[in-house]
């Protein structure tokens, strides 16, 4: 006992606390009367008007009334009233009226009680001495109301209060006292009791009669009744006609003993005629739907229709002489066995189906009744669906021995021819993936038999199929039949092996691979060659015997890495002998070391940028003492110039020296170390010839020029690269407002003359520099060198390759893009920089790839929200959004090339209006792409 007591304590304090905390909510308006306060009413029922109000409920026709002129569709008392009066405890007045506001007498409310609890048989039709006074139609309810503990004489004698001078059952009930005859009602009484003793928590507590306390406490854990505007329970207002509903409606859900029109169970079969009901113990009853029949909502007290009533949900149902009048769905749970798979053929005669799952072939039957649906709940005809079709089988749990009573048809199979791009070969379900020619998305399985076709119309191969091919496909049933290629991706590969020659017109090489198997090879147009040491290598410093490493982009070789040999660049070393007899010059590096190296016909004489021919010249310019930057490989000079100047990396500065003292690391890792001349000039960008030592740091990239004697640094000149994004153009004088990768904002020059490149472009000018597109602007010292137009692919997350460090992307305006990261890469989201993972992007993320000041790719992340349109302002080209309750920014101009569609059709800013609903992509607090 004291278990149960502390647990209904703990339920009580609980939901009290939270009407306290919450205060006036919806869940009090069950209690009140719509615009009034619970104790007023616009009209008081008479004993005769009551006592026609208050008649069987049931006319000699077997009409069941549930619908009355002054209850409308929606408000809190329509449920509980039409349910009261489908079960024949409440009736109307004349002119079909039901008067919710008018007050209920106490000798109602017991005649009410008994027949909620299903006593009416019982009620005795003979005169009773009472203890208490009541009109003549009520006495035997009341009798039986006494007989069956309902009422105690001993609490029912006049209290000295206003009423008291009214007769018993003439006098209005109020809300505690009602709420004890509701709680004895449904069996409550011992349970009363046990929390009779635990304080309320509503403010009007102290107003409790002494014996409520109880009967309050356990009828507000069962939220038979809640509180009404104030906090305040109202223990002596009266109690409405609605309300009365309202508490006998919510006391129904505890009876054990039900009238004989109640019918709880699940819905067995159902349609817009006719609903049969099964309840747990097996026990089947069939209702006609009529224009009368009303159908609610349990969870939200909403009217609903019969539609929305499924196979086994759980209803409550009441019914007289076979016609439904009032159903309630209190569960949509549904209680159906279900298997899916495809389905391979139908039998209408035998009413069965054969489907295949998990490769086994399957039988079942299909109920006469069997409703069949697409997977959006459109109607369909069994004999519609094709074979091939994936479709979904429910049978209930509940009816024993039960056929198919449903079909969901959820995908049927997919006959068509289509052009596209591979996204996938094979995904990790087995599927080829597609982009077809509208942007969509899709992906199918893979027939065991499928062709593939190359341009030419020849038999391909299935492995040779590449994330990024142009493609034809035929889908045959849901799988890819056939795939043929319109354009192959482009895809590297890489082989290895020694070189053997390389023709003289310099398009093909032939070489040794492993096993001594010989492999002949275009070469690309502009291939790199790789040589340790020798930054400006090509293909003519290729010799026979390198072991090399070919990089082939569609079969083409692309680039050449040697191997097996490095270019030593050799800097700042002392000519000690050069001998013109042996040609061959005897030097002394920086760092002691002493060598002795030939010339050769092919060695590079540079002279002030030009290269000179090997003659006698050579030996009266290169003279012993003279520094020299050379680069050999093992004993023969390939390159040799004078040390005028070096380019390098600062790793010290010593300008406490005097004369300052400064060390350059250069491209070989060699550190020279020079003083600066007293009149050393310095070029550095933004500051021009007014620059001094205090403008150079370390880590700066310069280019030093040595005096005519080269032991005194005469000139230095600060290197920088950037990337800056275009803010705004001025082309009258050539000038970009810019941000560079830090977000600092300067107004840069670009001279007429300055080297403008883009790649696959053969000439660029300042007209091809894009707003809010990126550039990479190099400068030497003060002087412009050069601006090229960065590619940046922007657009959709279609794939991520974490294995092969690839993107793809579906760009807004190139099409499907692959784009390959590497290991030395960079994300960004809202400006700050993420851990540098490809886990940190997503399917269908918007992303923009470029590469930084450092050659390293950057892939910023757009920030993607659902918004509604306020307006456009065609003036300021500029899309109003309404805010949110988050605070979010309203006002976003667009990128130069922002990506505006509706679907797959791409519109114009002014294409949306006020309350669209669309997703808004923006980067860098610019939009770049607008949904809907």
């Amino acid at each position: 006992m004291k278990k149960i007591l502390k647990t209904r304590y703990t339920a009580i304090s609980a939901l009290l606390a939270l009407t306290m905390t919450f205060g006036s909510t919806a869940a009090f308006a069950a209690d009140t009367t719509t615009g009034t306060s619970t104790g007023t009413s616009s009209s008081t029922s008479t004993s005769s008007s009551t006592s026609t109000s208050l008649n069987s409920g049931l006319s000699s026709s077997g009409f069941v009334r549930t619908t009355f002129s002054d209850v409308q569709a929606n408000t809190w008392y329509t449920k509980p009233i039409t349910k009261l009066a489908a079960l024949g405890i409440i009736e109307g007045f004349e002119r079909n009226e039901f008067r919710p506001d008018n007050k209920v007498t106490q000798q109602d409310a017991i005649i009410m009680a008994i027949r909620m609890m299903g006593l009416e048989s019982e009620v005795k039709k003979t005169d009773f001495t009472l203890p208490v006074t009541a009109d003549q139609y009520a006495r035997p309810y009341i009798a039986l109301a006494i007989d069956k503990g309902l009422l105690l004489p001993s609490e029912e004698v006049d209290s000295g209060s206003a009423q008291s001078k009214t007769a018993w059952g003439s006098r209005e009930a109020t809300r505690e006292w009602v709420t004890k005859i509701v709680i004895r009602a449904i069996g409550k009484e011992s349970e009363a009791k046990q929390v009779s003793m635990i304080p309320s928590s509503f403010k009007d507590a102290k107003d409790f009669s002494s014996w409520a306390l109880g009967y309050i406490n356990e009828a507000y854990v069962l939220k038979i009744v809640n509180g009404i505007d104030d906090y305040s329970f109202g223990p002596k207002d009266s109690v409405t006609r609605a309300q009365m509903a309202t508490f006998l409606s919510r006391g129904d859900n505890y009876l054990t003993t039900r009238s004989n029109r109640v019918m709880i169970g699940y819905a067995a079969e159902i349609s817009d005629r006719k609903i049969t009901v099964i309840n747990d113990k097996g026990q089947t009853a069939d209702y006609a739907i009529s224009s009368d029949t009303v159908v609610f909502n349990g969870k939200n007290d909403s009217k609903v229709t019969m539609s929305d009533i499924k196979q086994t949900y759980e209803v409550y149902v009441v019914g007289s002489q076979g016609t439904a009048y009032y159903i309630e769905i209190t569960s949509d749970e549904e209680h159906m066995d279900v298997s899916e798979g495809t389905l391979t053929d139908i039998f209408l005669e035998q009413m069965a189906v054969a489907f295949t799952q998990n490769g086994s072939k399957k039988y079942m039957e299909l109920s006469p009744t069997v409703s069949v649906t697409d997977k959006d709940g459109k109607g369909l005809s069994i004999g519609s669906i094709p074979v091939g079709s994936v479709i979904q089988l429910k049978k209930s749990k509940i009816v024993k021995n039960a056929k198919v009573s449903q079909i969901v048809v959820k995908e049927v199979p997919i006959n068509k021819k289509a052009e596209g791009t591979i996204t996938s070969p094979k995904d990790d379900s087995g599927k080829m993936a597609f982009t077809d020619s509208t942007g969509k998305s899709e992906s199918f399985a893979i027939s065991s038999r499928i062709a593939i076709y190359n341009p030419d119309g020849s038999f391909g191969d299935f492995n040779k199929l590449r994330t990024g091919d142009v493609v034809g496909y035929e889908i045959v049933n849901n799988e890819v039949a056939s795939v043929t290629i319109r354009k192959a991706a482009d895809y590297t590969t890489s082989v290895q092996g020694t070189l053997k020659s390389v023709s003289s017109d310099k398009t093909n090489m032939l070489i040794n691979k492993a096993g001594n198997a010989l492999g002949a090879y275009y070469i690309a147009d502009n291939a790199v060659v790789a040589i340790e040491g020798l930054s400006t290598a090509g293909l003519y410093d290729l010799e026979e015997g390198d072991i090399v490493s070919l990089e082939l982009l569609n079969d083409k070789v692309v680039k050449v890495t040697v191997t097996n040999r490095t270019v030593n660049s050799i800097l700042f070393a002392t000519i000690l002998i050069n001998d013109a007899d042996s040609k061959t010059l005897m030097i002394q590096q920086d760092n002691g070391t002493v060598g002795a190296y030939k010339m050769t016909d092919t060695t590079a004489i540079r002279l002030n940028e030009a290269t000179i021919p090997f003659d006698n010249g050579f030996y009266t310019m290169f003279t012993k003492g003279k520094r020299v930057n050379m680069r050999a490989t093992k004993d023969k000079i390939t390159s040799i110039q004078l040390a005028n100047d070096l380019e390098g990396t600062i790793t010290q500065l010593n300008t406490s020296a005097i004369p300052n003292e400064m060390t350059v690391r250069v491209a070989s890792g060699q550190n020279i170390s020079f003083k600066l001349n007293s009149g050393a000039g310095f070029d550095v960008w933004g500051k021009g010839s007014s620059a001094t030592i205090a403008d150079v740091k370390v880590g700066d990239l310069v280019k030093v020029t040595l005096n005519y004697t080269q032991d005194l640094i005469s000139q230095i000149q600060v290197k920088k690269t950037g990337l800056y994004k275009v803010l705004f153009k001025n082309s009258t004088d050539h000038q970009l407002s810019v941000k560079d990768e830090n977000g600092a904002l300067s107004t840069i020059t670009i001279p007429s003359g300055t080297k403008i490149v883009k790649t696959g472009q053969a000439t660029s000018a300042f007209e091809d520099i894009a707003l809010d597109e990126y550039v990479r602007i190099s400068f030497n010292g003060s002087v412009l060198d050069s601006v090229t137009l960065q590619n940046t692919v922007r657009g959709k997350v279609t794939a991520i390759n974490t294995a092969a460090s690839t993107v793809t992307v579906q760009d807004y305006y190139l099409g499907l893009q692959v784009i390959p990261v590497g290991q030395n890469f960079t994300i960004k989201q809202n400006g700050l920089i993420t851990s540098p993972a490809l886990t940190n992007l997503k399917i269908n993320d918007r992303i923009e790839i470029i590469k930084d000041g450092t050659e390293k790719p950057l892939i910023n992340i757009a920030t993607g929200a659902k918004r509604v349109v306020a307006s456009f302002d065609y003036i300021l080209n500029q899309l109003n959004l309404k805010s949110t309750a988050a605070g979010d920014k309203t006002v976003y101009n667009f990128f130069a090339k922002a990506y505006l569609h509706k679907g797959t059709a791409t519109v114009t800013a002014n294409a949306f209006v006020e309350n669209d609903e669309v997703f808004v992509y923006v980067l860098d607090d610019k939009i770049v792409e607008i949904e809907q």
